[in-house]
């Protein structure tokens, strides 16, 4: 076990308590609506108004808008609605899968102030197949990362994960496309893999509440979005005309295997605000006007990919070891 301390006051985060400290925020905000289970599934540009967009919600819901942000994962339908965007985007699938688990429970005796990674002894045949990740969530719980190579799946074929999904798939899924549909119960799964680390990390498997096994679900092999541009063009997460920008997954998924996904997405995030705020600045704007937010987005799009392709290169890397 090898414990990566984490400089305070940094946590983590899982994605539904992430969610609902954005929404305690946003929800107070002037000129915010919230709707929560309705996804977007167009964006056009509106012909007939000032060169704004029409946003189509699954609802049927129809939203002009002058500026749309694409927030919506790997699969954004945002990204899909502009050629331009679309053009760039290319899926690429790495050798390796996991193996997600969760436990209100945090791993008896283990403080919260650090990841642990977790490997197989040196002399152990699995010392290759697999190694965890194991993070505190602020809930007082733990996650576990189960980071498996394709050889663990010849050696234990209940691990195999479902087959990769078609890149052009427009992933109608959204978060649950990364999770396997395989025809196997959970208490199959969950018995497997108890007995699993009963013999490859018997000391580990000892901390364990049963509840981790029961949690347990396989994701699908890993895939990462890469953006490229046209000889002679720089990459964008934005499109030419400043009026629609991605960030997060829908501009740069990554793998898991650096644990730089949410990171990068918040930092993203701020960078695209920081961009906003910069140019009200230098026109000395009190309210942000239409233009300023299509010469941020412009700004933003075209600096952000430059700062954030290396991380995904390097943690692709890892997961093709």
């Amino acid at each position: 076990v090898k414990t990566i301390p984490r400089a305070m006051p940094s946590i983590g985060l899982s994605r539904p308590l992430l969610v609902e400290c954005i929404e305690k925020v946003a929800k107070d905000l002037p000129h915010v609506m919230l709707r929560r289970g309705v996804g977007v599934s167009s964006v056009t540009k509106d012909n007939e108004g000032l060169g704004g967009l029409r946003v189509y919600l699954e609802d049927g819901t129809v939203i002009p808008a002058t500026h749309i942000v694409g927030a919506d994962g790997k699969w954004s339908k945002v990204r899909q609605s502009f050629p331009s965007l679309t053009a760039q985007a290319n899926l690429v699938s790495c050798k390796g899968f996991g193996v997600l688990m969760f436990c209100e429970n945090a791993v008896k005796g283990w403080e919260d102030n650090g990841t642990y990674i977790i490997v197989p002894p040196e002399e152990s045949e699995s010392k290759q197949d697999f190694y965890i990740i194991a993070s505190p969530l602020i809930n007082g719980g733990m996650s576990l990362a189960v980071v498996c190579s394709d050889g663990i799946s010849a050696r234990y074929p209940w691990l195999r994960p479902e087959a990769d999904l078609n890149p052009k798939d427009p992933g109608v899924g959204g978060w649950k496309d990364e999770i396997g549909m395989e025809e196997i119960s959970d208490t199959t799964l969950s018995d497997n893999l108890e007995k699993m680390f009963e013999e490859k990390i018997p000391a580990f498997h000892a901390l364990l509440d049963k509840d981790y096994y029961k949690s347990a679900q396989i994701t699908r092999r890993v895939s990462w979005l890469q953006m490229s541009a046209e000889e002679g063009k720089d990459v964008s997460y934005s499109t030419e005309d400043g009026r629609a920008t991605l960030i997060g997954d829908a501009a740069h998924a990554m793998t898991a295997s650096m644990g730089e996904g949410g990171n990068c997405a918040m930092e993203s995030a701020v960078k695209l605000a920081d961009a906003v705020t910069l140019i009200m600045k230098e026109k000395g704007e009190t309210s942000c006007s239409v233009n300023t937010l299509s010469e941020a987005f412009l700004k933003y799009g075209l600096s952000r990919p430059k700062e954030v392709q290396p991380i995904q290169e390097m943690s692709a890397a890892k997961n093709n070891k």
